[in-house]
Parts: structure tokens; sequence; C-alpha cells
């Protein structure tokens, strides 16, 4: 009987470990891409820092390109668990919805990577972080507004589904949008009219019901 035991000890050791460097090596690249321009970022600086070989972060990986998809990967499901604790105080989905986007916008206005890669694409900068906020938003608009949809049917099971999922989109579209070329019109107005528009759906497809 000892031996099953001492596998699934085993094997937890190793998922334990191995969640360990990961998270090591993301952090060490999230930390130094917040000082530096992707394309300074190295992976034998990384691999040094973490006390690993060079070699072992690309076993993880795979590629410098891989490794930015798992640091926004990692990134992303922050943003949802801080959507998430916001949908589950609130009473109404509007409430939800008005209280995600004030601390989505205020967390990113203070986000110093998001800031410097903004700053870096103004100055017409390629860097390899760049394209996921431009040309690849799609990596992060799909799996943050099927996750957000989810929330709030789970949430709010009345809601009608279309609706919640153009409401999501266009939440998800909006923050970007802000990040990316910010609006000089008064934040709290700019909320107010998301909400509205996520309410007017919901009211018009309850209204369009038998």
């Amino acid at each position: 009987m000892r031996e099953p035991t001492e596998a699934r000890t085993g094997g937890l050791f190793r998922e334990r470990v191995h969640s360990l460097l990961r998270s090591s090596i993301l952090d060490a690249a999230w930390s130094r891409a917040a000082e530096v321009s992707w394309t300074q970022v190295r992976m034998v600086d990384l691999a040094d820092e973490v006390g690993v070989s060079r070699q072992t972060i690309y076993n993880e990986f795979g590629s410098k390109d891989d490794l930015v998809t798992a640091l926004f990967e990692r990134e992303v499901s922050r943003f949802l668990a801080g959507i998430e604790g916001r949908m589950s105080g609130a009473e109404r989905y509007d409430e939800a919805m008005r209280s995600s986007l004030v601390w989505l916008l205020d967390e990113m206005a203070g986000h110093r990577i998001l800031g410097r890669m903004v700053k870096d694409a103004q100055a017409g900068s390629t860097d390899g972080l760049i394209p996921l906020l431009t040309v690849q938003t799609h990596a992060i608009i799909k799996p943050v507004r099927r996750r957000v949809v989810e929330m709030m049917l789970e949430r709010w099971p009345d809601l009608d589904r279309d609706a919640t999922e153009v409401s999501a989109e266009l939440v998800v579209r909006f923050v970007l949008g802000q990040l990316i070329t910010p609006t000089e019109l008064d934040r709290d107005r700019m909320i107010d009219g998301m909400i509205a528009m996520t309410v007017e759906l919901q009211r018009r497809s309850s209204a369009a019901k038998p």
C-alpha cells in the first residue's frame, strides 16, 4: 500500500516544484519587462536571476514569444479574478459592471508595464509585447469576454445570453480603448454610458421575448 501513496506524494511534490519554477520565471520576466523594452529582455538574464539554465526556460515555454503569451495569460487571470470578486459582491448586474469598470480602469492607469507598452507603441515601437494590445487583441478579448459572460450568467441566470455577450464585448473593448487611446471626456460619464448600453440591451432582449 505504501508504493501508490509514495508515488502520489512524489507526483504532488514534482507538480509543486514545477509550478514554483514556472512562477519564478514569469515573475522574473515581468519584473524585467517593467524596466526595459521586451527586446532587451534576454532569456540568459532571466535564467541567471531564477537560478536555472537558459535551456530550462526554453523547455518550459518554448520560445520568447510563448513566454510573452504566458505572461499575459497570467495577468488576464489576475484581472478576471478581480472582476469576479466585484461581481460576487454586487446585488445587481449593472452595479457589478460599474464596479468592475472602475476597478479595471484604475488598475490599468497605474500599471507599470501596460503604461510603458502604450508609450512605446505611440512612439512607433514594435516591441514584442505591443502586438498583444494592438493587432493581437483577440488573445485578450475572446477569453475575457467568454469568462465575463460565464460569471454574469452564473450570478444572474435570468440575463439574456446574447445581450450579455454583446455587453461583455463592448466593455472589454472600451477598457482596452481607454488604455491605448484614452478619451478626454469625463471618465464617469463614459462609464455611465457603458452601463446605460448594457441595461438597454438587456431591456430590449427581455421585451423581444414572447
